[in-house]
């Protein structure tokens, strides 16, 4: 993918699953049916913007156009479709998928939440916006390295997601990696809430983590191995067995180190 702007950078973050622990009346819902056990955020890094979102676009066109898939019930609801991995067909979704194994320049990072009652007591409060922005932290950091380039950073719209809760993760994640330089530098960032249906980028982010939800909560692996090469990093985050290994990495999970069930940790 050709360089749009070498001096400019956008990151795009979406997630899967959610931060609940409670539900109403402060019923506790871990263990329970339906309870999601896993919060996954994810980030695709790009810059050049324009050539992704035509990349995206044109495929959703080229569906709508299609008399092969556009009599599809999903794609007929009375209001713009976008793709979205959970909900659209498996040919589309087949398809989208192959059309991001041929997709060059961008690199996906994700960090996988495991919902931890006592992590989630001791650490974050019982709290779960707290639970939520410190995933986004972690995702951030060692992402804002370059003192000479401008990252626009896009969250996807959500009921938890505000503004100056993702301004201070970020604000966070900067520190933390200034914390650790031998000399701090000036990071040029801008933070934006947008429409996952306003921002078509927003659905590569989407199906990637669909991916990784996929390998881990159904054993099925064929799309998140088909793409393997486009996760430049899997953060396992509160796999407490692997995180000693390899130096306190044993829970990163790299090119070299790629991510692997039979590598982590038993998934509840």
């Amino acid at each position: 993918m050709a360089t749009e702007d070498s001096n400019k950078r956008y990151f795009y973050i979406d997630e899967c699953g959610d931060p609940c622990f409670f539900g109403a009346k402060n019923k506790l819902l871990v263990g329970t049916e339906g309870f999601q056990p896993l919060l996954i955020i994810g980030m695709i890094s790009v810059t050049n913007r324009k050539q992704l979102r035509k990349a995206v676009v044109d495929f959703q066109q080229s569906i709508l156009n299609d008399p092969m898939y556009n009599s599809i019930p999903s794609l007929n609801k009375g209001k713009p479709w976008y793709l979205h991995a959970k909900d659209d067909h498996p040919e589309v979704r087949a398809k989208f998928f192959e059309l991001l194994r041929n997709l060059k320049g961008f690199k996906v990072f994700v960090v996988i939440g495991r919902k931890k009652l006592e992590i989630f007591t001791k650490k974050h409060n019982r709290n779960e916006i707290e639970f939520y922005f410190d995933m986004l932290m972690h995702l951030v950091k060692d992402r804002l390295n370059n003192e000479g380039e401008f990252y626009q950073i896009f969250l996807a719209q959500r009921d938890k997601n505000k503004m100056s809760l993702f301004v201070d993760a970020v604000k966070k994640a900067v520190a933390r990696d200034n914390g650790r330089r031998k000399k701090p530098i000036t990071v040029n960032y801008q933070c934006d809430i947008v429409q996952s249906a306003n921002c078509p980028e927003m659905s590569v982010v989407d199906y990637l983590l669909w991916a990784v939800q996929r390998y881990i909560t159904k054993s099925e692996g064929r799309f998140f191995k088909a793409l393997i090469d486009k996760y430049a990093l899997i953060i396992d985050l509160y796999d407490s067995e692997n995180y000693k290994k390899f130096g306190g990495k044993g829970n990163y999970y790299t090119a070299s180190h790629p991510f692997d069930l039979e590598k982590t940790s038993k998934f509840e």
